[in-house]
Parts: C-alpha cells; sequence; structure tokens
C-alpha cells in the first residue's frame, strides 16, 4: 500500500540508542569520498539502523535513465535493479506519490506483475520503500527487504525517514563535489586540448577552442569529451581543416 506522508506523525527518536545511531550515521555519510559511497553507506545503515535483511537504492538523472544503483546484496541490486529495467516497481511508485510504499507479501501483492515475476525466486517477501528528497539534481528512493512476510511496521517508516533525512542532504552535497570536480577536469582537459592545438597547428587561443567547439557541435560530442580525445591523441580527429 502507498502511505501518505501526512498521515504518519513526525517522529521523534525513541531512545538514546537510536539518537546516537542516527547521530554516527550522518556523521560517517558526509566523511564517504564520493556520491557512490555515500549512497552504498546509506543503504548498509538502513539495514543496520532500520532493519531488514537488504536494502537498495536507486538514482535516477532529472531526465530519466538510472545514475547509479547499489545494494547490500546482489539479490537487493538485482531487485531494484530490475524497477529501472521493467519501468515498474515499488520505488517508482514511492517516487510518483512521494511517499512511502509497503508490500506485506510479494506472493501475494497484486501490482508490477512483470517485476514481481523478475524478482520472484530472489527470496524477499516483504519490502519498505521510500522516496529521498533530493531536489533538483536527481530522484532517488530506497527499498529495504526483508526475507519474510508482513514484516514491515510503522516504526520502521517513521526510523527510515528518519535516516534518509540526513542522507538526503549528504548525497546532495555529494552530488554538488562531484559535478565540481567533473567540471574543474574539464576545465583542465579543455585547456591542455588547446594548448595542443596552437602548438600543433600555429592557432592561438580562441581559434583552437574555436575547433573544438566546431567538432562537437559537428560531431554531436561533448566538449569535454573532444578535448579529451585530442590530449590522448594529440590531435584532432579529421584535422585536414583546423587552420582553414
Amino acid at each position: 500500500m502507498v502511505m501518505p506522508f501526512e498521515a504518519l506523525p513526525e517522529p521523534e527518536p525513541t531512545s538514546n540508542a537510536l539518537a546516537r545511531q542516527l547521530a554516527a550515521a550522518a556523521s560517517q555519510l558526509y566523511l564517504q569520498p564520493d556520491l557512490h559511497a555515500t549512497v552504498t553507506t546509506m543503504v548498509h545503515q538502513g539495514v543496520e539502523i532500520v532493519g531488514g535483511d537488504a536494502a537498495s537504492a536507486t538514482l535516477l538523472r532529472p531526465r530519466g535513465g538510472r545514475e547509479l544503483t547499489t545494494g547490500t546484496t546482489a539479490r537487493a541490486d538485482e531487485a531494484d535493479r530490475a524497477q529501472v529495467e521493467l519501468d515498474e516497481g515499488p520505488s517508482l511508485t514511492a517516487l510518483a506519490a512521494q511517499a512511502p510504499v509497503r508490500i506485506d507479501d510479494t506472493a501475494t501483492e497484486p501490482r508490477w506483475e512483470r517485476w514481481r515475476a523478475a524478482v520472484a525466486g530472489l527470496g524477499y517477501r516483504s519490502l519498505l520503500a521510500l522516496p529521498l528528497d533530493l531536489g533538483p539534481h536527481y530522484a532517488g528512493a530506497v527499498v529495504v527487504f526483508w526475507e519474510l512476510p508482513e514484516q514491515p511496521a510503522d516504526r520502521h517508516v517513521a526510523v527510515a525517514r528518519l535516516l534518509l533525512r540526513h542522507a538526503a542532504v549528504a548525497i546532495a552535497s555529494a552530488h554538488r563535489a562531484s559535478t565540481l570536480r567533473e567540471a574543474i577536469d574539464a576545465r583542465s582537459q579543455i585547456g591542455f586540448a588547446q594548448g595542443i592545438l596552437m602548438e600543433r597547428y600555429g592557432l592561438d587561443a580562441a581559434q583552437s577552442f574555436e575547433v573544438l567547439r566546431r567538432h562537437s557541435r559537428d560531431n554531436n560530442i561533448k566538449l569535454s569529451q573532444v578535448a579529451a580525445d585530442v590530449v590522448r591523441t594529440r590531435a584532432l580527429p579529421d584535422a585536414h581543416g583546423v587552420g582553414e
């Protein structure tokens, strides 16, 4: 069933032990070196703090397509990945509704017939899927799996929401850092490529950049990729017209 967020009271830590777990989890998330490591850490925390036998998460790009899927086990990863490939499943429903989805028994669940058939042999009988609030950068969802039926309860939803609140901030931060690193790397590659073209073909800075830009446009290749190819080969493909 889809569970609207407003139907649940704002969760509060129910014990000092849980509060300490969440604080440690938040700190650990921010120590991860990149986006993939951050998401991987989050799904392991999902099992440790929320409960369950396994967990997985999928991030989707704003214009569609999967950015990454990572699970605590190969079976969880396969079950989550199948949702994107089949374009159906509890995570996608949770994302569309922006609300938790709880399945008490996958053997009797009437929804997502193709997805259920694809994961029938993986051994997960119940699950809880929750959306991640990642702003404009990604859409994302986390799934906690149980091997026995009728395991997820309201307390699991409450604890998961607390954990995912920390995780969403850490993932957004990791995404910004990753984007910044990629932008810096791309600018460096373009600069190196310009230098190669200037030296090899007698161009100035403006001309060398225009050559890269034109090749990118005419061949529908990202400018950063054109620059990387020039750095790797020390030449521009089809360079007979570069000096013209």
